[in-house]
């Protein structure tokens, strides 16, 4: 029986050696006082025909304009308090019991900048004290978050606000077996949801496989994930998004094993450009041999591209180089606009703190 699940086995044959061309976005900057806005592109590709599910790794590549930004004036275990707030009670979380959270925090300034939280409940003024945010993380001073830092509030992207729902929806809705399929990378594994229009279930509406009685349109895109897209449709597809351009450095948690990550910024960057190796495994992606070292992998459409810091080995010391092509410095390989990439990491979590793209707005 066909299946829309991308086989994560895959992942142990990188044997091709072509430079990734998983999306092909396109970006437009307008001059505004307030954050830049743009759009994204993503070139969804088509099977041509042939019976099986044509894959494309791609990234949000903007966000939701910020609807609040201001200061932090006292902080908690997992709260913090802005005593200028004037937002009302439960303005940037649902009040239905377990659903996705809606908007979600992140810093601006300090050492902390680019830290991303969850929005759990918004209390407003005196009810029963200042307005205050209660956060989803254990320890707000373990991430470094303190007293004076600023903070912007966005709207998460969601599955149906991304890819659409009803006469707006941008791909193609059917049964589990006959619709394209949106794949998130959760906790090493993938769940795959799609828009069902035919067979049991809800109808016209974003459902995860295999649970397609429950409605599942609030599912949430965070900005740094990566996103595999399953076209069953013979012909490519462009998915239009257009947001506001991603400002300031982005900390991306790294896990232990494979972490699907997308490029948060509307402006590509290299493997040299983006900080992913720091010198520090405590802080980027340690080095090594095409054995031993992380590897950062790319699909080109057919199979994965594999990269790695070489300290040891033989080839090109001390730079990025392509697994299998150890004597060409591989530090320019673009991670363009809207593309996802596979990190295997053999140590401990990191943060990958990724700087601005493009450095400036001017």
């Amino acid at each position: 029986m066909k299946t829309n699940a991308f086989n994560f086995r895959h992942l142990a044959a990188l044997a091709a050696l072509l430079l990734p061309v998983a999306v092909q976005p396109t970006f437009a900057q307008t001059t505004a006082t307030t954050t830049p806005v743009g759009f994204v592109t993503m070139s969804i590709a088509g099977n041509g025909g042939s019976g099986q599910p044509a894959y494309t790794f791609a990234s949000l590549g903007v966000v939701n304009p910020i609807v609040w930004q201001s200061t932090i004036t006292s902080v908690g275990t997992t709260t913090i308090t802005d005593s200028s707030a004037t937002w009302a009670n439960n303005a940037y979380n649902s009040t239905t019991a377990g659903a996705p959270p809606t908007h979600f925090m992140e810093i601006l300034s300090g050492s902390a900048a680019g830290t991303r939280f969850d929005i759990v409940t918004t209390a407003a003024a005196n009810s029963p004290a200042n307005p205050t945010l209660t956060l989803a993380t254990a320890s707000l001073s373990a991430a470094g978050v303190t007293v004076g830092m600023s903070y912007a509030i966005r709207p998460h992207w969601t599955i149906a606000n991304a890819f659409g729902t009803g006469a707006s929806l941008a791909l193609t809705g059917g049964t589990s077996l006959t619709a394209d399929q949106v794949q998130l990378f959760r906790s090493g594994g993938y769940l795959s949801y799609y828009y069902q229009t035919s067979g049991r279930g809800l109808q016209n509406a974003w459902v995860q496989n295999g649970n397609a009685t429950v409605d599942a349109s609030a599912t949430v895109i965070y900005p740094d994930d990566g996103i595999v897209i399953a076209r069953n449709q013979t012909a490519g597809v462009n998915v239009v998004l257009s947001g506001a351009v991603k400002t300031g450095q982005t900390s991306i948690p790294v896990q232990t094993g494979y972490s699907l990550l997308g490029n948060v910024y509307s402006a590509g960057m290299t493997l040299g450009t983006s900080n992913l190796f720091t010198n520090d495994p405590a802080t980027g992606m340690a080095g090594g041999s095409s054995i031993s070292a992380d590897q950062v992998m790319f699909w080109n459409g057919t199979g994965f591209v594999s990269y790695y810091w070489q300290t040891s080995g033989r080839g090109l010391q001390n730079t990025w180089v392509q697994n299998g092509n150890a004597t060409v410095d591989a530090s320019t390989t673009p991670i363009p606009v809207g593309t996802a990439l596979f990190i295997q990491r053999f140590g401990v979590p990191f943060q990958w703190i990724a700087p601005q793209f493009p450095a400036t707005f001017n």
